[in-house]
């Protein structure tokens, strides 16, 4: 491994990036006993103002520039994070504003190195004596004068915190040192193959997908950095493509990343490869136990080569020798993480391949805007696959208006589902919204039920006899009366997932109907058992949010129902119409798989909007030829950068105070930074949740350079005024937001 330094040279000093949220790197001396083992990559124990920490060494020097305290302890023999590693955490922290620990702790497991307390004897008392502390005085010599304090306090039957007060007496103080260590599990156990290898499903590659595999083939052979964007419409096999990639790979002994959107996505990604490959893939996501994923980001480490499948965090995977990484769906909003770090999967699986020069495949049958525009401009390669793979036809598509004021599943997908239900077929409904319905109101008086901590209104959960906040999970009672008039006579305006089902099992009392959203998702099991049963044919009809519209394959679903499919046209969001494009097209391509012709019904309200009839024609072409210009004139991505800092405040004062404060310093940074555009601040689309206020800003710029040192600047010059007497200001950056509201 790369990352060891010379024997003959020591270095006295050390950048360490501890695990904790603190920005950038800290410098500590190294011991001279301890110069011949710290080096990059390695996990030590560090002093962090009152306590011990654990970091991880990011490199060497021979100055320091300050005062240093040294570092206390070496965890490992050899380096657990390699140096391509560590430019990998150190470009994701700079990039999205984040701190270094908390991006390097994405790429260590949480429970294999940890701090103890250790207990040192010092001296032994003259005096004999009877008590507990002169007992444990003795039990430390008979140890050889170092025991772990846990252990120590075994050692005499009494708990760790009665320990601690023992050795705090001053009978026993001036004899001992108390100090924290870090520690390592000795043998964790790590996931071992299966006695047998899995049986290989053979495939012949249609001439498209060859041509594809052909395309990459290359850079998997010998190596070399490049993004090929692999675009196939539903039903295409691009998962064969994928196969073909890794086996390529896998035989020359690299290791492999494959990329998913979601957990459940990922854990079908993995049984598809494992099927194809012969070999056992390696699920990496947030879904494991502490435990499992401790054992396998061991696993991932040993394995040569390694083939990892996993959600967004997988792509810091701890394999050595990489030769290919690959994003399926790559477009997903949910690659982008919702809290700090705030980073982009694919966007660092990218970057992640530049650093260690190898090929990265982009998957999607709805490419992202940006991915798309890369590629036409020739910064990626651009592979098609324009027919579904089993030559089969792409699912007929009507587009049903949906009449004012009407609600739930309309007449002409009523009649569908009845044809399918008598064919003995199957079908998915899609609606993006979960709960019985969206919003209570009160005919008399025109009351809203409201969240108490955010501006957004309660969704009934009938079943549950509930009305609850789907963003700060606050619920109440379903109600009976208005609590402004004492009206009874309460409307439900807006359908969910559970309404859906509801009536579906008042309409076909015999078929089998089935819920996935994220309140039936909440259940470990229950998504692998649903999706078992649409694939044994033992469900009929499967209701569900955007979850269920993704990556899924069942050969049995004929009809597609899309119930309110553009709600989300209606969303104040410069992405809005390229969301409901992708969001159509994924539902619609779950329809027609099998042997059977697919049929799909979308209900809407807005029939006529291009990006509803470029889904309705399955034309990605179409859509991007008439969304691009629009994002092109107002100026939002891909045609440039963008960024957002969020403004939280406890009270609309000192929000209003801070803002006050910034402008002068937003306009002054507009004029010292030609080309950077600033929009807001402003109210936030839900300006209250968890009773915090929220405004935003958002910046815009032609290349992320320009963007970054304007958000830098105004950055730091903020922090002088969250931390004055408008304080308890909190501000957030979001590097390429997903969501702008």
């Amino acid at each position: 491994m790369n990352d060891q330094k010379p024997e003959n040279i020591r270095f006295p000093f050390a950048q360490v990036i501890v695990l904790r949220p603190a920005p950038g790197l800290f410098t500590y001396s190294v011991p001279e006993k301890l110069q011949a083992v710290a080096m990059p990559g390695v996990r030590v124990v560090v002093p962090f103002g009152k306590r011990a920490v654990i970091g991880v060494v990011a490199q060497l020097s021979e100055t320091a520039d300050m005062e240093t305290k040294p570092i206390q302890d070496v965890l490992d023999e050899s380096p657990v994070i390699t140096a391509q590693m560590l430019d990998l955490i150190r470009w994701t922290a700079d990039y999205y504003f984040a701190p270094p620990g908390e991006v390097a702790a994405l790429a260590l497991p949480r429970t294999e190195a940890r701090l103890v307390a250790e207990v040192e004897l010092l001296a032994m008392p003259e005096k004999e004596g009877k008590s507990k502390g002169h007992l444990a005085l003795v039990a430390l010599e008979k140890k050889g004068g170092k025991r772990k304090l846990h252990l120590l306090a075994k050692d005499i039957g009494v708990t760790s915190g009665e320990m601690k007060k023992i050795l705090s007496g001053p009978n026993v103080r001036p004899y001992v040192a108390l100090r924290q260590t870090g520690s390592l599990k000795s043998k964790p156990s790590v996931v071992e193959p299966g006695s047998e290898p899995p049986q290989v499903e053979a495939v012949t590659l249609n001439a498209e997908q060859s041509a594809a595999v052909e395309m990459m083939a290359p850079s998997v052979d010998h190596g070399g950095f490049g993004v090929t964007l692999l675009h196939g419409v539903t039903g295409s096999g691009k998962t064969e493509v994928y196969a073909a990639l890794a086996a390529r790979a896998l035989a020359l002994g690299k290791s492999v990343i494959v990329l998913a959107p979601e957990i459940a996505i990922a854990d079908m990604l993995a049984r598809r490869l494992t099927r194809r490959l012969g070999r056992e893939a390696l699920l990496l996501h947030s879904g494991l136990t502490v435990k499992e994923r401790t054992e396998r980001w061991i696993a991932a480490r040993n394995m040569a080569p390694a083939l990892v499948v996993g959600a967004r965090s997988a792509v810091f995977a701890p394999v050595l020798g990489l030769g290919l990484i690959i994003v399926d769906e790559e477009h997903d909003p949910t690659y982008k993480q919702s809290e700090t770090p705030r980073y982009n999967g694919r966007d660092v699986a990218i970057k992640r391949g530049q650093i260690e020069n190898v090929p990265v495949a982009l998957g999607a049958a709805t490419p992202s805007m940006e991915s798309y525009r890369n590629a036409r401009e020739g910064k990626y390669r651009l592979a098609r696959l324009t027919a579904r793979s089993d030559g089969r036809r792409m699912p007929e598509v009507e587009v049903v208006a949906a009449e004012k004021g009407e609600q739930g599943l309309g007449q002409v997908l009523r009649d569908e589902i009845a044809l399918r239900l008598e064919a003995g077929e199957q079908a998915l409904l899609f609606l993006n919204r979960r709960g019985t319905a969206r919003v209570v109101e009160c005919r008399r008086c025109g009351h809203l039920f409201q969240c108490k901590n955010c501006e957004l209104c309660l969704v009934n959960h009938a079943d549950q006899r509930k009305i609850r906040c789907h963003t700060c999970g606050y619920e109440e009672p379903s109600p009976d009366r208005c609590p402004e008039c004492d009206g009874a006579e309460l409307r439900e305006g807006g359908v969910g997932t559970k309404k859906i089902e509801e009536e579906i099992r008042e309409l076909f009392p015999n078929a089998r109907t089935e819920r996935l959203d994220r309140d039936t998702a909440a259940k470990r099991t229950e998504p692998g058992r649903i999706l078992a049963g649409m694939e044994e044919g033992v469900v009929d009809v499967l209701v569900g949010t955007q979850m269920v519209t993704k990556g899924h394959d069942y050969a049995g679903i004929t009809l597609v129902g899309m119930v309110s499919a553009d709600d989300s046209l209606n969303t104040p969001d410069f992405r809005s119409s390229e969301r409901t494009f992708q969001q159509i097209t994924q539902a619609a391509g779950r329809a027609g798989r099998g042997e059977k012709a697919g049929r799909v019904v979308i209900l809407s309200r807005n029939p006529e909007h291009h990006s509803v009839q470029a889904a309705a024609s399955h034309d990605y072409e179409k859509f991007y030829e008439r969304e691009a210009p629009l994002r092109e004139a107002l100026n939002y991505p891909p045609f440039c950068r963008m960024a957002m800092i969020r403004v939280e405040a406890a009270s609309v004062k000192r929000g209003e105070e801070f803002i006050a404060g910034a402008e002068p310093m937003l306009r002054r940074m507009e004029r010292e930074n030609p080309g950077l555009v600033r929009l807001g601040p402003v109210d936030a689309v839900v300006f209250r949740v968890k009773n915090r206020y929220r405004w935003k800003i958002l910046f815009k710029a032609k290349n992320p350079g320009m963007l970054a040192k304007g958000l830098w600047r105004f950055v730091n010059e903020a922090e002088k005024i969250t931390s004055g007497p408008t304080g308890r200001v909190r501000l957030t950056v979001d590097v390429d937001p997903v969501d702008v509201m």
